[in-house]
């Protein structure tokens, strides 16, 4: 299989175009198990496996999301990545992350990633990633409010429960865009809490996600960026989120965006060498902001050029990005 840079192209706006429609039709959005941030575009690692080891060094992150800020009991998530390539095509990643889902529940995990990559052309590559999760579920039953006392599924006591799941992603790159697809909670795995006092399990659920962006220069100065991902499970509707960033010199950035049924997102930045530091300010238009309009998301990245000898660029094989793709806004 081969692409030119014309029918890469094409196929980005093809991959565009069906993430606008899954939002375009669909309305409402429910709860999923897989976080949510609103900075998907300056770590892409988060959302799809196949990221990893597609640039000559080691990219690491910090992230730090406080949904409804003020709220009592909201969510917030905190997670730390890194990635690197590998020699003869592979690359790995890890993931640590701490998610308080917000009253009793919460989620800690770990996920080791590893990655292959093809050349399609001079121009383009494909990238496919493997995730192997393993975490750990609790259930804080004992301050609950509830109403009804009675019910079996809420047994007053702190629930715990360990579960392995993986998630498989693919991606397609070039010079200045990606476009792919991810699937999170593959395998579906009980979580092992007894939703009824029958055989019936709580699972996790699959979810699917595609996702795109094109790094447009439009002269020596600025360069500008649109990003799309649209989630899907097979009992939910789709829900979208969008971005448009906006960076100058690759040392100031600033973004808006919009997420389907839920917030407004105005986002800010900046960095010297290789160190990025981005602020979120998500402003929610749901009916959740009546008790609190204000999320705040902040993503620290590092990148750590791969050192002479032995083990740099030269030998890694496949299509390898210049290092600024992955950290450039």
């Amino acid at each position: 299989m081969r692409l030119n840079k014309t029918s890469s192209f094409a196929a980005l706006l093809c991959m565009v175009c069906a993430i606008g429609a899954f939002g375009l039709f669909t309305t409402d959005v429910n709860a999923q198990q897989v976080p949510r941030r609103s900075q998907f575009i300056h770590n892409p690692f988060l959302l799809n496996p196949a990221m990893a080891g597609i640039q000559p060094g080691t990219f690491t992150s910090a992230n730090y999301r406080n949904q409804w800020a003020g709220f009592d009991g909201a969510p917030t998530t905190f997670s730390i990545s890194a990635a690197m390539g590998l020699p003869n095509r592979f690359g790995a990643g890890i993931v640590l992350e701490q998610d308080d889902m917000g009253g009793a529940m919460s989620r800690t995990g770990v996920e080791l990633t590893g990655t292959y990559t093809l050349d399609l052309n001079n121009q383009d590559a494909v990238s496919f990633g493997l995730g192997l999760l393993a975490q750990q579920l609790s259930f804080d039953g004992r301050d609950l409010e509830v109403w009804e006392d009675n019910d079996p599924a809420l047994t007053g006591a702190l629930e715990t429960s360990f579960t392995a799941d993986a998630r498989f992603g693919m991606m397609v790159f070039g010079k200045n865009y990606a476009f792919g697809m991810a699937i999170p909670n593959l395998m579906q795995n009980a979580i092992g809490w007894d939703s009824e006092p029958t055989d019936q399990r709580n699972r996790l659920i699959r979810h699917y996600l595609l996702m795109g962006h094109y790094r447009y220069l439009i002269n020596n100065e600025f360069t500008f960026k649109p990003a799309a991902v649209a989630r899907f499970t097979g009992i939910t509707p789709a829900q979208l989120d969008a971005y448009l960033n906006l960076s100058y010199r690759d040392m100031l950035w600033g973004g808006i965006g919009f997420r389907q049924s839920d917030a407004i997102v105005l986002s800010i930045g900046g960095g010297s060498n290789d160190v990025r530091v981005t602020y979120s300010y998500d402003l929610t238009t749901s009916d959740v902001g009546r008790l609190s309009p204000h999320t705040h998301e902040i993503t620290i990245s590092y990148f750590l050029a791969r050192q002479a000898g032995g083990f740099n660029s030269r030998n890694l094989g496949g299509r390898i990005l210049d290092r600024g793709w992955i950290i450039r806004n």
